[in-house]
């Protein structure tokens, strides 16, 4: 990573303003040979007239402002300069040609980040916040990102690090002088272990949702044909996007829709009414509806408060809310489904379409300031620390030797230390780098 790396750091498309980014150790002097003055003498973080030129010419290619970020106080702790020209694919590309022919290279996806990352900038679980805040779908998700790019999760992991410490070092102390320490006191390397345990429990119980949050999940709105599914559809979606009429077996085909329920992302599914029917095309939708209902993170079965049906048959085993819709025509008859969630609604006034929103969810959102798991990697690395730790704890609970619960306290500390990177695989961290943008 010596060399000097360039890329239009915005989104593509006409805009006001795009941000063409260099980093490297030749950032100044090439950005100095296409605007044609002294980048090296402009004061620091401080924007600045300039014009880029071709390098082959005299022609001006655009005007804007310049910036210049020495190193290390940089994003990739490298010397870092900004270009701030005009909106537009043209433009950009014209300007972004000249930083190459000037001595820069196209960066790769990721690239910035990844030098932030190997320079010490930010840990490997903050690079990941930073992409899942660009990629947010959700106000709670841009939240969690952000506070996990503030080092909310990271600080969480140190902590648990600082215990894991603790009682490796009364472990290696034993191993290592026992004429001086004597010999283990069990209750010494159980605290920390015992402590370590909890937050790493703390942390993964939140697992689940965090998933939710970053990945979106997949809700199947199932029933028997004319008990409100597209209506209910569109009063969750604040739209019109499915076709409500009297008669039943109007869906035919899935219909999707992406909206936010309860801070999580959705993909909502309305499908076609179940039943038996000799209908050929009703028929398919029928099979695409139970396909649908096999395949969804979550089940939505609506009934007609006006006419009770028993719950539909054949449903897959999994996470099932049941929907009691036009309660505003009739009482709800709320039958035992077990521990099936049950909430009356109604698609017209939209009563309890929050209380089934976040039965749906299956979760409320964290504190403001706790930490969260949201990616499967983090999850992976703390389940295994976890395990470790509790090997650990068994081991030493049945009095075996100190060197057999070190291994299993160092694998825990090998574990938590790939949410950060510090552990993590060359290959594993420029795969992850590699699904960035580029330009970040």
């Amino acid at each position: 990573m010596s060399d000097t790396i360039v890329a239009i750091a915005t989104a593509s498309g006409p805009a006001g303003v795009g941000v063409i980014r260099l980093s490297g150790s030749d950032a100044v002097p090439i950005a100095a040979r296409v605007v044609r003055r002294s980048v090296a003498r402009l004061a620091p973080r401080t924007l600045s007239r300039a014009t880029a030129y071709a390098l082959s010419s005299d022609e001006a290619l655009d005007d804007g402002l310049i910036v210049r970020f020495p190193g290390p106080h940089s994003f990739t702790g490298e010397d870092v300069v900004e270009f701030q020209g005009h909106g537009g694919a043209v433009t950009l590309a014209q300007v972004l040609g000249a930083f190459l022919s000037a001595g820069a290279r196209l960066a790769r996806p990721g690239e910035f980040s990844e030098r932030a990352f190997h320079n010490g900038k930010l840990d490997l679980a903050q690079a990941e916040a930073l992409a899942d805040l660009i990629s947010a779908r959700s106000v709670a998700a841009q939240r969690v990102a952000r506070r996990q790019l503030e080092g909310s999760l990271s600080r969480e992991a140190s902590a648990i690090a600082s215990d894991l410490q603790e009682a490796l070092a009364r472990l290696e102390a034993t191993i290592d002088f026992p004429e001086d320490v004597g010999e283990l006191v069990p209750e010494t390397v159980e605290a920390p272990l015992a402590r370590a345990a909890i937050r790493l429990e703390k942390l993964l119980e939140g697992a689940r949702y965090g998933r939710k949050l970053t990945e979106g999940i997949t809700v199947a709105l199932t029933g028997e044909p004319n008990v409100g599914k597209s209506s209910l559809l569109n009063a969750l979606a604040g739209a019109e996007r499915a076709i409500v009429t009297e008669i039943p077996g109007t869906t035919r085909d899935i219909l999707a829709e992406e909206l936010v329920l309860a801070g999580v992302p959705v993909r909502l599914l309305d499908t076609a009414g179940l039943r038996e029917t000799d209908d050929v095309v009703e028929k398919i939708g029928v099979e695409r509806a139970q396909a649908a209902a096999a395949t969804a993170d979550v089940i939505i079965v609506v009934l007609d408060a006006t006419r009770p049906a028993p719950m539909p048959t054949a449903l897959p085993a999994g996470n099932v809310v049941v929907a009691i819709n036009k309660s505003d025509l009739a009482t709800p008859q709320r039958e035992s489904f077990g521990t099936v969630p049950v909430i009356s609604v109604s698609a017209k006034t939209g009563a309890g379409l929050l209380e089934l929103a976040q039965a749906v969810v299956g979760s409320s959102q964290p504190a403001a300031d706790a930490p969260l798991v949201t990616r499967a990697r983090h999850e992976d690395a703390l389940r295994r620390a976890a395990l470790h730790i509790a090997d650990a704890r068994a081991t030493l609970a049945a009095g075996l030797p100190a060197e057999l619960i070190a291994v299993d306290t160092h694998g825990a500390m090998a574990a938590l230390g790939e949410l950060t990177g510090q552990t993590t695989r060359e290959e594993i961290i420029q795969g992850i780098f590699s699904r960035f943008c580029i330009g970040k």
